[in-house]
């Protein structure tokens, strides 16, 4: 068993165009999911874990979700501050100074996911390799992907790199929830970018692994994922 991890980073910075008029006036991290904000579902689930300390970037109506997130006594937030918002991988490079040089989570604030035996959490630090590894990414199935965009994941999700493939199960997504090591992004580009150029890198050199959910997911982009996702919720005993 590995080490477990000491902070995580919460990407929560986007515009939610997707949610309008909803995101008009609101963080789309604010927005409730089955009478909770989006947000406190990832930070539940590091609660569990045992997370203490949370990076957390904002920008889209800021001064709503640092109050917020201000109220969170029981974690240490510190917030990353971006002007607008720098895409998934500005958003980590910004972040940089207070990541540290330890491995991370990270999870995407629109993430809504349910466990089987074990966590999600757990199992991608029991899988983690820190000298192999500088990405491990959590899958899903598309096929039970609820809320899911049309993406290239699968030029990231392949066979090799992907413990306990399982054919009937592919083709998987990328699911929002990963773990990485900081020094991915000693040499990457300043201001906005995606992820995905490092998840790239990654790949070339044999440092990008994949490990599929076992459990329930929901991306809550749209108002309609997120009246699936509360269907789903409801019918399975409420709230992960």
């Amino acid at each position: 068993m590995h080490g477990k991890i000491k902070k995580a980073m919460v990407l929560a910075a986007g515009y939610g165009t997707r949610l309008k008029p909803l995101t008009d006036r609101m963080p789309k991290p604010l927005v409730p999911v089955a009478s909770k904000p989006m947000i406190e579902y990832a930070l539940d689930k590091l609660r569990a874990y045992g997370i203490k300390e949370v990076i957390i970037n904002v920008s889209h109506l800021k001064d709503q979700l640092t109050a917020y997130l201000s109220a969170c006594n029981d974690l240490t937030i510190k917030i990353s501050e971006e002007t607008e918002p720098l895409e998934t991988g500005g958003g980590l490079k910004k972040a940089l100074p207070l990541l540290g040089n330890e491995p991370v989570f990270t999870i995407n604030s629109d993430i809504i996911w349910t466990d089987e035996q074990e966590s999600a959490l757990d199992r991608l630090t029991r899988y983690w390799h820190d000298t192999k590894m500088d990405f491990l990414l959590l899958t899903q199935p598309k096929a039970k992907a609820i809320g899911h965009d049309k993406g290239e994941d699968h030029l990231f999700i392949k066979p090799g790199n992907t413990f306990d493939w399982n054919e009937r199960e592919a083709p998987y997504i990328i699911a929002g929830i990963g773990i990485m090591h900081p020094r991915i992004l000693l040499n990457a580009p300043d201001g906005k970018f995606t992820v995905k150029i490092l998840w790239h890198e990654a790949l070339k050199q044999n440092r990008l692994a994949c490990l599929p959910h076992h459990g329930q997911w929901f991306q809550t982009g749209t108002i309609q994922d997120i009246k699936t996702a509360e269907k789903h919720l409801m019918r399975h005993g409420g709230c992960p």
